[in-house]
């Protein structure tokens, strides 16, 4: 997690491993590393920190953007550089931990909203997106991007805790729903283990899901406006079910999110 001698960045400001020696046989999902100047862009005007340079939290903050691009931008698993190789593992909200592969696979949107309890509400099923799907319809709601930021560190490695935000402008259509416009956030915490090279071993993230998806059903949805309504009314019902067992997380399985011009 931590940046190699030399520059990798590829002129990103805040991110690693994105060009150098080190990436030379990197394979990139789609054919080149990303750029995010729309996306830091949206993060400088919206920031609500700005962590002196060399801080803990600037990188901790600069980390997790590192581990999000190489999760949606690097098709192999052996090209990341921002977690332990053989160790990584994901878990949401105290679910089933993933492995470096499996979150591969399905995708940090899958990964983070696989609940048995979004389906129903009709805002998300992670079982029925692939990886593309699930990207495709981030980068729709979110045309200038989903920006994260490091809000506060409450311990330093090898365990690092943190508290999180994460927001956008839901200035275009998410699964029918119209555009609002308005500013969608959600805020979280997460636990980070890493190794003796500020490496990636187990990621535990905590927030509620429902923060994030009743401001995408918000707008009408095609031709019923009532759908809306109804479907908002589903999501917070199933968020007050979330919350009456959050004392028991094992229990628990619903859900960093992000792509190309997203954080």
């Amino acid at each position: 997690m931590a940046a190699p001698a030399g520059d990798s960045s590829g002129g990103d400001r805040y991110r690693s491993h994105l060009a150098g020696e080190g990436e030379k046989n990197t394979v990139w999902r789609h054919g080149a590393p990303p750029t995010y100047d729309a996306v830091n862009s949206l993060f400088e005007s919206g920031r609500t920190q700005e962590w002196p340079k060399g801080s803990l939290e600037e990188t901790v903050q600069n980390a997790i953007k590192t581990w999000e691009m190489e999760l949606s931008h690097k098709a192999r698993l052996a090209d990341f550089k921002s977690v332990s190789p053989g160790k990584f593992t994901l878990s949401v909200n105290g679910g089933r931990a993933l492995t470096g592969e499996e979150t591969l696979a399905v995708g940090s949107y899958n990964a983070l909203l696989a609940s048995p309890i979004l389906p129903a509400t009709g805002a998300y099923d992670a079982a029925a997106e692939t990886f593309e799907s699930s990207h495709d319809l981030f980068r729709s709601a979110f045309p200038r991007g989903f920006a994260w930021e490091v809000v506060k560190v409450y311990s330093g490695p090898p365990v690092i805790a943190f508290k999180f935000r994460h927001w956008g402008h839901m200035e275009g259509p998410y699964k029918g729903h119209a555009p609002t416009g308005d500013k969608v956030e959600f805020y979280g915490v997460a636990v980070l283990k890493v190794d003796e090279q500020l490496r990636a071993e187990d990621v535990e993230v905590f927030y509620d899901p429902g923060e994030l998806l009743a401001g995408l059903i918000k707008g009408a949805k095609n031709e019923d406006d009532g759908e809306a309504a109804a479907l908002a009314g589903r999501l917070k019902e199933a968020a007050t079910v979330s919350a009456s067992t959050a004392a028991d997380p094992p229990q628990q399985a619903c859900p960093f999110l992000g792509s190309a011009k997203q954080e």
